[in-house]
């Protein structure tokens, strides 16, 4: 009886030490927000600013851009560790949704969300920013139609590659600036194909980061 007892404490003994040590393997591998205010603090894998992967070099500024998910996950813009659009800062909706960022200081200037029926809106909103002014864009379920001949050649003169392929339900991230020399390395785009959909009737969601220099368009995204 007494080494059955003693077999029932070693047994008691050993879950009790099982258990603490998967808790602690958790509380490592732990995820968090890589995107909020308090991304450099860590647990687990280290991640940095708007959560790349490496800090960027001085003298650049980090960011993270995604699109939106079919209709049902609006996209978000991060820079420099600070989320600009997001849904639950509800200052997206479906469409074209843009920050500008000001090239020198990294500060937001402003946020707009333009949908079908504010082509007007969209443009006065590009029409009027300075030189060295980040243009940062993400669609939102569907962006296309938005678009007309004198938007898209606003954003080609912003550096855009896409812009006047972009269609009905085509994803599309990008980052220009106006007075670009030559075209932007910061943009991708997929295109709306029902037979290679992720979701049906939307493309799969996009997402680019990475680091980009003051008052620049020049950079990497690699590595990041």
């Amino acid at each position: 009886m007494r080494a059955l007892e003693v077999a029932r404490v070693a047994l008691i003994l050993g879950t009790l030490v099982l258990v603490c040590l998967t808790a602690n393997m958790a509380l490592k591998l732990g995820r968090r927000d890589v995107v909020g205010r308090n991304s450099n603090a860590l647990l687990g894998d280290r991640t940095y600013k708007c959560g790349l992967s490496k800090v960027c070099p001085q003298g650049h500024f980090a960011f993270k851009i995604q699109t939106g998910s079919a209709n049902i996950i609006g996209p978000t813009i991060c820079f420099e560790d600070k989320v600009l659009l997001r849904s639950t800062l509800n200052n997206v909706g479906v469409g074209m949704n843009i920050a500008l960022v000001d090239g020198t200081t990294g500060k937001l200037i402003k946020t707009g969300a333009f949908e079908t029926h504010n082509i007007n809106n969209a443009l006065k909103f590009l029409q009027d920013i300075d030189e060295r002014t980040l243009v940062l864009v993400a669609s939102f379920d569907n962006m296309g139609t938005v678009m007309n001949d004198e938007l898209k050649q606003l954003f080609t003169k912003l550096g855009s590659s896409y812009v006047n392929s972009i269609g009905y339900r085509d994803n599309w991230i990008f980052i220009g600036s106006k007075g670009i020399n030559g075209k932007s390395q910061f943009e991708e785009y997929m295109k709306n194909v029902k037979e290679t959909n992720l979701y049906e009737d939307w493309p799969k969601t996009l997402l680019l980061n990475g680091c980009i220099p003051a008052s620049s368009i020049t950079a990497t995204t690699s590595g990041f």
